[in-house]
């Protein structure tokens, strides 16, 4: 791989992660999120590769912790090798909110890029109805009406496995803009990633302007943490995180 196509695969992942921002599921549970199935503590660490069975260019950390009521989740990217020499990549994703009996309810999602201007979703649940205020900084670029179940994009990784009925599509928030994805349940597959081999829920969304498209495969003997998740958009720039290692108590 030549250095120009290796420093273009840098900058397509950015483009990617900045535009993390589709619609997935909402949760409206018949039988309410139960947080007592979550553990208070976890995390997943992946290799992030650019391209379906792409090169290697970084390694990722996803995190959370929980006392029943308040959540605080976290993900962060860093490129590694050849690409870390080319672009060296410091980014992470922060969610912070409340748990209730329709599983998560966003309070507030940050990213931090090192050396760029801090960028936030605040979301306000108290009016009828509820708002989301998108920022950079203090300058609001962008203000959504919420609806009960509406989700961040870190979030989102979660409310899959923590309720049992989705809606047809979700407003998925995220630091640049907010979408309306559908969300569809496929078969459930026997997936084999550099951690192990797992039993696995597979959920696809895809926001409704095709701009991004996001499969996940949750584990359910470990808790439906993620264990594969394709992170794509509309120039078919697409991120692949698979899980290496897991810090969660089975849940079998």
């Amino acid at each position: 791989m030549t250095l120009r196509t290796m420093s273009a695969v840098c900058i397509a992942l950015l483009v990617v992660l900045s535009g993390m921002v589709s619609d997935m599921a909402r949760a409206d549970n018949e039988k309410g999120a139960s947080s007592s199935a979550w553990p208070e503590k976890g995390a997943v660490d992946y290799r992030v590769s650019y391209g379906l069975g792409g090169l290697v260019i970084g390694q990722a950390h996803y995190s959370w912790e929980h006392g029943g009521e308040k959540y605080q989740m976290r993900l962060a990217l860093e490129t590694t090798g050849m690409a870390a020499m080319l672009h060296k990549l410091d980014y992470v994703q922060l969610s912070q909110g409340e748990i209730g009996k329709n599983g998560l309810r966003p309070l507030r999602f940050d990213v931090i890029h090192l050396g760029k201007t801090p960028e936030m979703a605040l979301f306000d649940w108290v009016g009828e109805p509820g708002r989301v205020s998108i920022r950079r900084g203090s300058k609001e670029r962008h203000n959504f009406e919420l609806t009960p179940g509406d989700q961040d994009i870190l979030s989102i990784w979660r409310q899959l496995g923590h309720v049992d009925k989705f809606p047809d599509n979700l407003l998925v928030v995220g630091n640049k803009n907010a979408r309306r994805a559908k969300v569809v349940r496929l078969q459930d597959v026997d997936l084999k990633v550099p951690a192990g081999r797992f039993a696995t829920r597979h959920f696809s969304a895809l926001s409704e302007d095709g701009k991004l498209k996001i499969d996940l495969w949750l584990a359910y003997g470990h808790h439906m943490v993620p264990v594969r998740a394709i992170l794509g958009d509309d120039k078919s720039d697409t991120l692949v995180l698979e899980a290496i290692a897991i810090d969660v108590p089975s849940s079998n």
